[in-house]
């Protein structure tokens, strides 16, 4: 009896690096955990949409895309079973021939986050659309601005961060559609809890931000740039070592530098998964910062890269969304919603950093296994 096929759409290839990939193949490893045969799949839009790292650019050839994905398909065992469809239309790794086959034999497509829609995808009929930006995704929808205005329509299944959507003090908007609540997902057997180093820092691995706030409704949303000020004195507040990969424009390197963060570069952090292991093997805890519009619309969203740390047995201090609604946990995840809350939650954690480490991978293993 043949396996199962199901077809996990995502942005592995356009930032090719570990950090972002992982989002995307966690979903991927679970369902191959679950007995299905995954093809993986990408599609360019747009010119200068990938960026290559290695050159510090974006092109529009697809050459440091498809390497990336050949790299990440040997490492989860996806070898023969990826497409990534070009600005000009060419597919790579499978062809179009094989991908066509592949959507008509799927039980379903998986869209994880990028907002991906062509023609072919209608061959299989049963679709899924995981929003993972939430508020972003639904501004689009409403206003009917931006490149997430109208892919998730062609789906009939739609999933969202947004776990606390429908609740009265949320204030994403449903965009007229049916949502259902989702968290994201780690492959545990991916990850190894290793010992921690008595003096390893906390460490914030993040993007600063994406652009301009959005205004919706007379409100602003934006990034991780205005929620990380509310924190930024942490180090002259409270002692200690604090280390920020921070990409994407506008990061005030010099000031930060000079509150007491130790900055390096989230490339060399993140770039391949050995390097990826290595910056959180070397950490105490994960500082994670959530952008404004998740925080001020009281989505519910958990960030993604801290169940790396999680299930890697290291423990969170992840700033308040709302997510305790449907996490409920009293260790390894420590919630925060400004610098006085986080002070008293590194204390808490310092207090008995062992019990902490422990209940991380075990709020990985029963939170946010892939395969469940």
């Amino acid at each position: 009896m043949s396996p199962r096929t199901a077809v996990v759409v995502g942005g592995v290839g356009k930032l090719p690096y570990a950090g972002l990939s992982v989002y995307y193949l966690h979903h991927l490893a679970g369902l191959q955990e679950l007995g299905y045969r995954v093809h993986y799949l990408e599609r360019q839009h747009r010119s200068w949409e990938t960026y290559a790292p290695e050159r510090d650019e974006m092109p529009d050839r697809a050459d440091s895309a498809v390497r990336h994905i050949a790299r990440m398909a040997e490492l989860f065992g996806f070898v023969d079973d990826w497409s990534f469809i070009d600005v000009e239309g060419v597919c790579h790794g499978a062809g179009w021939k094989r991908l066509r086959a592949v959507l008509d034999d799927a039980d379903f497509v998986m869209t994880v986050a990028d907002p991906t829609w062509f023609d072919e995808l209608e061959r299989c009929e049963r679709r899924i659309f995981i929003d993972g930006d939430p508020m972003f995704t639904q501004i689009a929808l409403v206003t009917g601005e931006g490149t997430r205005a109208e892919a998730p329509r062609h789906y009939d299944t739609l999933f969202t961060y947004a776990a606390r959507l429908g609740a009265e003090d949320c204030l994403v908007p449903d965009a007229g559609l049916r949502w259902l609540p989702a968290r994201p997902v780690v492959a545990t057997a991916h990850w190894r809890p290793a010992p921690i180093a008595t003096d390893a820092p906390i460490v914030a691995l993040m993007h600063w931000a994406a652009g301009s706030d959005l205004r919706f409704e007379g409100k602003e949303y934006g990034y991780k740039d205005r929620e990380f000020a509310k924190i930024a004195a942490l180090p002259r507040r409270r002692p200690g070592e604090y280390l920020l990969a921070a990409g994407g424009g506008g990061v005030p390197r010099h000031e930060l530098g000079g509150a007491g963060w130790t900055l390096v570069n989230p490339l060399g952090a993140s770039l391949t998964m050995d390097r990826l292991r290595a910056f959180i093997d070397g950490s105490r805890a994960d500082l994670g910062v959530a952008k404004h519009a998740y925080v001020v619309s009281r989505s519910g969203w958990f960030s993604d890269r801290s169940t790396c740390f999680l299930a890697s047995g290291r423990p969170v201090l992840h700033q308040d969304t709302g997510y305790l609604d449907w996490l409920p946990v009293e260790e390894g995840v420590l919630p925060f919603d400004d610098l006085d809350s986080l002070i008293e939650a590194i204390e808490r954690l310092d207090a008995d950093p062992a019990r902490h480490a422990r209940a991380a991978r075990r709020v990985a293993e029963e939170h946010f296994e892939a395969r469940v």
